[in-house]
């Protein structure tokens, strides 16, 4: 008599049940195959969406940025066609994500960091990741830039060094189009000195020097004196001559007591309009300790803050600097 042999999968209800698991497993990974794919394509979409602004004209972006800043009650200090100049990026999140929410042309970006790159991988665990996604987005990335010597560390040319029988190469973007802001988000000397009152003199200091140093890179990369030997255009977009500083700031003490409305007068600049720095609106965006990845005590997105935008005036014969209004509420 044959030996009964054992085991499910040789019976008759066993094979049965094995093939139609098998059919159900067959199903399930085509249905993931295919989720995978649609996944990539949607991530292929939004990345060619980012880069030709949306699939819509620059009209079309213009308005929708509009309608996103009315929307969330924010001031969104630059037009997604303006040349922006990004000073004091720690892991380039803020970078990141104006790129990513379609607020800024990626070419039209130059974002930059005070520390160098082996720095900078010591501080943000992520921050390959977000210079990566630069990269491929096509924004101009730089390490090792002070703000206060703005000239010196983008390698520009001071005018009075300039010979006409040589090109300077003081172009920053590839369209050879001026400068239209420099922004430098909540700035910080990184010292944490506990005195107040020396901590305050401190970021004076620093902010006076970075008003002086942006208004040095203007009078080089947007003088239009140059252009019969340098090739230096405005470019299709209209920009600006009279670049303008944008500044963040945290409401409140230590940095109400900074008066940066003073410092900007110094440097013949003065307050075009402000606005709430709304967190919303930049949502990659995470604002880090100048020395490590620690948030501050308060997590900074519960923070009020502001943004401003200076711009250049010439005040006239007998007028007096302190007498010039500033408008700072605009965007409330």
């Amino acid at each position: 008599m044959a030996r009964k042999l054992k085991g499910k999968g040789l019976s008759g209800k066993g094979l049965k049940g094995a093939l139609a698991r098998q059919v159900v497993k067959e199903k399930i990974q085509k249905q993931i195959s295919k989720a995978s794919d649609a996944q990539k394509e949607q991530k292929l979409n939004k990345q060619k969406q980012i880069k030709s602004g949306g699939g819509k004209s620059k009209g079309q972006a213009k308005q929708n940025q509009i309608q996103i800043q009315k929307q969330h009650k924010g001031l969104i200090p630059f037009d997604y066609d303006n040349k922006l100049l990004l000073i004091g990026e720690g892991d380039f999140s803020f970078a990141v994500s104006i790129v990513q929410e379609n607020l800024i042309q990626p070419t039209n970006l130059i974002a930059t960091s005070y520390d160098s790159l082996d720095e900078l991988k010591e501080k943000y665990p992520n921050i390959e990741d977000n210079l990566t996604i630069l990269k491929d987005e096509g924004v101009k990335v730089f390490h090792n830039i002070d703000a206060t010597n703005l000239v010196k560390d983008l390698k520009l040319i001071p005018n009075s060094k300039q010979k006409k029988s040589k090109v300077p190469h003081n172009q920053l973007f590839i369209d050879k189009a001026n400068l239209d802001f420099i922004m430098f988000n909540f700035p910080h000397t990184g010292r944490g000195m506990k005195d107040v009152d020396r901590n305050i003199r401190d970021h004076q200091k620093l902010v006076l020097e970075y008003f002086k140093s942006c208004k040095e890179v203007f009078d080089i990369v947007n003088n239009d004196s140059k252009n019969d030997f340098a090739g230096y255009v405005a470019g299709d977009n209209k920009n600006t001559k009279e670049g303008k500083i944008i500044l963040s700031l945290f409401e409140g003490e230590p940095y109400n007591s900074w008066n940066i409305k003073i410092l900007a007068r110094t440097h013949d600049y003065k307050v075009e309009r402000s606005g709430r720095f709304d967190w919303s609106l930049f949502p990659q965006y995470h604002h880090r300790r100048t020395n490590s990845t620690r948030d501050t005590t308060k997590p900074a997105a519960e923070r009020d803050a502001r943004i401003y935008i200076f711009d250049k005036f010439k005040p006239k014969d007998g007028d007096s600097k302190k007498n010039d209004d500033d408008s700072d509420s605009d965007s409330d």
